[in-house]
């Protein structure tokens, strides 16, 4: 259970203690995440606080719309400045409890599956989803997939902004969260999507797949109590206050 314990010791502190980034205060009220009892604990057995409460899933509609805004800036404040993330924040590891006001309060639950991005990563996302939400392509494609891994660093990506350009506006930020519409826009550009894969030297972060995973789960319960949701629209609050 140690790395399972260190994890939630790791992110418990900075949302009851703080951290580099001011605007973690906000989310003091409404996050709960449970102490870990490690006189009771061993190398097989972790013990944590007992949180009564319900998967956010199955809370009413309108608990789910006050909280899922809270869930996104938990989500994003462990990636881009806590600098380790919950990775498998499915419906059964977010609770609704009751805070010490009595309010609803988001519990984060199950920390067994954690990834780390380091500061400089951190940094670089930040600027990549800032970018993205604000449609300087040029800049995300030029720079920040540059220095995220995805492209190599002296790639010249004239060539390939066009196509960039297209799946990014078209297959992910115009759709929103409509999973319909965003499917249909992805089936569309399938070509451009096989041209860049195939043609030009494109890889994929290792951590990245769980942050597109761990947001992918969000939405998805999201969607469940607001169908007009948009996760892009979710994010940019927290990130252009995180860029600042």
């Amino acid at each position: 259970h140690n790395e399972e314990s260190s994890a939630n010791r790791w992110l418990r502190w900075p949302f009851f203690r703080g951290h580099r980034s001011n605007s973690s205060n906000k989310l003091l009220p409404k996050v709960i995440v449970p102490a870990v009892f490690e006189e009771y604990s061993s190398q097989k057995v972790l013990v944590t606080e007992w949180i009564d409460g319900i998967p956010l899933a199955q809370a009413p509609k309108e608990q789910i719309r006050e909280l899922i805004p809270v869930g996104v800036e938990l989500f994003l404040c462990q990636l881009l400045d806590i600098g380790r993330f919950h990775a498998d924040p499915h419906p059964g590891n977010l609770y609704v409890t009751r805070g010490p006001g009595g309010d609803p309060t988001l519990c984060l639950l199950d920390f067994g599956l954690i990834a780390h991005v380091d500061e400089n990563a951190s940094t670089y996302l930040t600027s990549a989803i800032l970018n993205l939400l604000q449609g300087d392509y040029e800049s995300l494609i030029a720079h920040d997939a540059k220095r995220l891994g995805f492209l190599p660093h002296d790639m010249d990506t004239t060539e390939l902004q066009p196509l960039l350009k297209k799946i990014l506006k078209e297959g992910l930020v115009k759709s929103g969260s409509n999973l319909h519409d965003r499917r249909r826009n992805l089936m569309a550009i399938s070509n451009e999507l096989n041209e860049v894969f195939f043609r030009y030297p494109f890889s994929v972060p290792p951590f990245f797949a769980l942050v597109t995973r761990g947001l992918g789960l969000l939405e998805g319960i999201a969607l469940s109590g607001d169908p007009n949701f948009d996760i892009f629209k979710a994010s940019y609050p927290y990130t252009s206050r995180r860029a600042m």
